[in-house]
């Protein structure tokens, strides 16, 4: 295990010896995991806006999502379409199963598995991105993204969440590239449990903006 000493160097002052310990850590120990946490403290405070501002939206009309009289034909309960979207959860939620077993196996240093991992994640990551693309159109969503403050509201969800897809499939496509060339030891393997905490809460985010953007349009 390692020690932490204290000695006297020869002008009397105490010196602390930190040579035994080891030159990485994980968890909390880490400032990287620090820096990664709070990092999601921010982005959650921007969804939690965006999604407030969705609610504080909804006060303004008498019928939601807001009719579009104009359209042909009319629109008088313009609901964005549920396929795409529901199949965005399904896969995110399965991934998360994939994430967890490549997490436990950069904690056990088992390179083969971590590539194995790291590459069904990033195209769990692309496939996900190209749900999210097909769908953010006015045929599924039934709203231009400048056409109300409803629709703007959408789209700014839609396409910010989509950033934060945008960023996990980078992620993925780095570290998958590093250990390829250079192998897996302990501090590449802090940055894959790194990369698993931001996509589980990645995961939890698209939950939240589709039970309140999908689901909420038909119930609220």
């Amino acid at each position: 295990m390692a020690q932490l000493s204290e000695t006297i160097d020869v002008n009397g002052r105490r010196v602390l010896d930190v040579s035994g310990l080891p030159p990485e850590a994980t968890g909390p120990r880490e400032p990287v995991w620090w820096g990664n946490t709070l990092l999601m403290c921010i982005e959650t405070t921007t969804i939690v806006l965006l999604l407030v501002t969705y609610f504080y939206i909804r006060r303004n009309f008498n019928e939601w999502p807001p009719p579009q009289p104009k359209t042909i034909p009319a629109m008088y309960h313009p609901v964005p379409d549920l396929p795409l979207p529901t199949a965005e959860l399904i896969l995110i939620i399965a991934s998360l199963f994939v994430m967890h077993w490549t997490d436990n196996a950069a904690l056990r240093e088992e390179a083969a598995k971590v590539k194995a991992g790291l590459s069904i994640m990033f195209l769990a990551a692309a496939g996900l991105i190209i749900l999210r693309l097909l769908g953010m159109n006015a045929h599924h969503l039934k709203f231009y993204w400048d056409q109300n403050a409803y629709a703007s509201t959408i789209w700014v969800i839609l396409g910010t969440h989509l950033t934060y897809l945008l960023a996990g499939l980078a992620e993925f496509f780095i570290m998958l590239l590093w250990i390829l060339r250079h192998g897996l030891d302990p501090k590449h393997g802090l940055d894959v449990e790194l990369a698993g905490i931001y996509w589980y809460w990645t995961a939890a985010a698209w939950l939240a903006c589709y039970l309140v953007v999908f689901i909420g349009a038909r119930v609220l």
